[in-house]
């Protein structure tokens, strides 16, 4: 069973900090600083996922400097915790950083995460994937033995802001069209010529593209900014190359598959407008096309729920290019109209 970490709020003035204390910090921000008596120190803004307090390093060494860099998660090895103008403060002597695999292991909630851990995320994969025939099956297999791609896969947002942009986003955003598109494409089998199986397989890789699309924050998998190939390039047309490559390698005679598979990926966006080189010309496209759409556009307008609000509505939400109304409970919406 994982201890339960340290919080803020729970430090008191004379606290001595050994490894054994659970104490982590995302630094936000750390500054090398001199000090009156021309030593230097760093000054820190430390956040547990919740509250955030003083940091400081009054003898500073080259390990702990670079562990203590802004956007790193760290495990305060060694200090005591003080007051500075009666404001609670971590006097930090020894400091190491989080890898970002053990993250969710050992201080989760400390960055902005998907509600789904890693362990329920991986079960629902593992579910939908016994859904597919044995070939495609091969191509998730590949996938899965892909080494830092699928290690990223599992661990990077969706997006920088637009939508899932959060620890684990992606492979939620993933699981979400796959699982919708399944339950679409099941009920229609029947009756139109719709391969269920491919559907699972494109919406499950259908933004791989994005592993390359984003630099990265080694420390902790959260997206800095577009990279200069992505920007270039684009999400569709690497996550297509990517996927091509891998195909020649686990199912080099299906050209069938090949075909269709990539037209799904490079389709998905639906619409030229939207970045998406071309339209959605099968039904396995349009499906998987309308399930990405679909959750890209409730995500993303949940998160102007949380933002600033102006009444009941939100800002503008920039990829739908309007504002929505957020359902209280208790609302009248003719509480406005003159009778």
């Amino acid at each position: 069973m994982v201890r339960k970490r340290v919080m803020v709020t729970e430090l008191d003035e004379g606290d001595i900090i050994i490894p054994d204390s659970n104490l982590y910090f995302l630094v936000r921000k750390s500054a090398v600083k001199t000090g009156k008596n021309s030593q230097r120190y760093m000054d820190l803004e430390l956040f547990d996922g919740i509250n955030q307090v003083n940091g400081k390093v009054w003898d500073i060494n080259p390990e702990t400097e670079a562990a203590l860099q802004p956007g790193n998660v760290v495990k305060i090895l060694t200090g005591k915790v003080t007051k500075y103008q009666t404001n609670t403060q971590v006097v930090i002597t020894d400091a190491e950083t989080v890898p970002p695999e053990k993250i969710d292991s050992e201080c989760r909630g400390i960055l902005p995460e998907s509600v789904f851990s890693a362990s329920e995320l991986s079960e629902r994969w593992e579910n939908t994937c016994s859904k597919l025939k044995d070939d495609h099956k091969k191509v998730i297999e590949n996938f899965e033995n892909s080494g830092k791609v699928w290690e990223l896969f599992t661990a990077i947002p969706a997006g920088r802001s637009m939508h899932h942009a959060y620890r684990r986003g992606l492979w939620e955003h993933s699981m979400n069209v796959a699982e919708m598109a399944f339950d679409i494409a099941a009920k229609y089998e029947k009756r139109y010529p719709v391969d269920v199986s491919l559907v699972v397989l494109a919406s499950l890789i259908h933004d791989i593209g994005k592993v390359f699309e984003f630099q990265l924050n080694t420390a902790t998998a959260l997206v800095e900014r577009y990279s200069d190939r992505g920007k270039l390039l684009g999400h569709i047309y690497m996550g297509a190359t990517w996927v091509e490559k891998l195909l020649s390698t686990c199912c080099p005679d299906d050209s069938d598959l090949k075909v269709e598979l990539l037209h799904i990926m490079l389709s998905h966006h639906g619409e030229y407008e939207f970045g998406s080189p071309k339209k959605p010309k099968t039904m396995e496209a349009i499906i998987v096309s309308m399930c990405d759409n679909l959750d890209a556009n409730l995500d993303a307008v949940n998160i102007g729920f949380s933002g600033e609000m102006e009444g009941n509505w939100t800002k503008q939400i920039y990829m739908m290019q309007r504002a929505f109304y957020k359902r209280e409970q208790g609302s009248d919406l003719n509480k406005d109209i003159n009778d």
